[in-house]
């Protein structure tokens, strides 16, 4: 329940409306930081629109959010890219950028459309492109690239753009692995587990549409459906017949992977 506990994300009582149709139910939500958070639910389920709202691309019909104990509204523009990264479903046109260009991108924050990239900039740089695998085609046109290097160029301008915060920060991915191939979903997932379990103020909320790659990469597990919330909670507790049929609405099985021991999921 949200002022239960330090969490970074507090939802009370979100909604949105467009017109008369409500696209997510009014929903009390929170989310610690340092903790991966897979947002999960069939099409339509309101994925996307809470990723938005928490982006502040779109704006809550009704309730509050509070980012890091302050409300969205109280957050200057810049100061909150400093805190919070956000990939859409849908990229944006690179228009013949290389990856350093586009990695650059995310220092904007912090010295502004006048400001000099100077050498902490360049650092920043740096560091993304090595922690994501991406310094040797720093050169490469970004269109170039294949699905997976394009997701981690991307990852990289966000880690970027996060570089020098102080306290909590948050990685919003909105399905960075619905175009790849099982071997890159892998890849970018592994990538994020490994960014959040060295920076212990990362949170990351990524919606998945594979159950059991966001039971095997997640802290806990989301359910959203029909814009409502059907379920929160580790996926062993998520992972369960009942649970997957409020869900999905369809009769599934569950069994534990014969190495991790990570519950999966199957259709009947």
């Amino acid at each position: 329940m949200v002022g239960a506990g330090p969490f970074l994300w507090e939802l009370d009582g979100v909604g949105v409306r467009v017109g008369e149709r409500q696209i997510l139910a009014p929903l009390t939500l929170s989310l610690a930081p340092g903790r991966i958070y897979g947002l999960i639910g069939p099409n339509g389920s309101g994925k996307s629109t809470l990723m938005k709202v928490l982006a502040r691309q779109i704006a809550a019909s009704t309730g509050t959010v509070r980012f890091d104990g302050t409300p969205l509204a109280g957050w200057r523009g810049r100061a909150f890219a400093r805190k919070v990264a956000y990939m859409p479903q849908f990229t944006p046109a690179t228009d013949g950028m290389t990856v350093q260009e586009l990695v650059a991108l995310g220092r904007y924050p912090w010295h502004g459309a006048l400001g000099r990239f100077g050498a902490t900039d360049a650092a920043a740089v740096d560091a993304a492109l090595r922690r994501t695998g991406m310094s040797r085609l720093e050169g490469r046109i970004v269109d170039s690239l294949s699905g997976g290097e394009r997701q981690r160029a991307w990852l990289a301008m966000m880690l970027a753009q996060l570089k020098d915060g102080s306290g909590t920060r948050c990685l919003l991915l909105d399905e960075p692995t619905s175009a790849l191939d099982i071997a890159h979903q892998i890849e970018v997932l592994a990538i994020v587990r490994e960014l959040s379990g060295e920076d212990g103020g990362l949170a990351v909320l990524v919606v998945l549409h594979d159950i059991n790659l966001a039971a095997r990469t997640c802290d806990e597990l989301v359910a959203l459906r029909g814009g409502q919330l059907v379920a929160q909670g580790p996926a062993g507790g998520i992972m369960d017949p009942v649970t997957l049929r409020a869900i999905y609405h369809i009769d599934m099985g569950v069994l534990p992977h014969p190495v991790s021991g990570t519950p999966m999921g199957f259709v009947l």
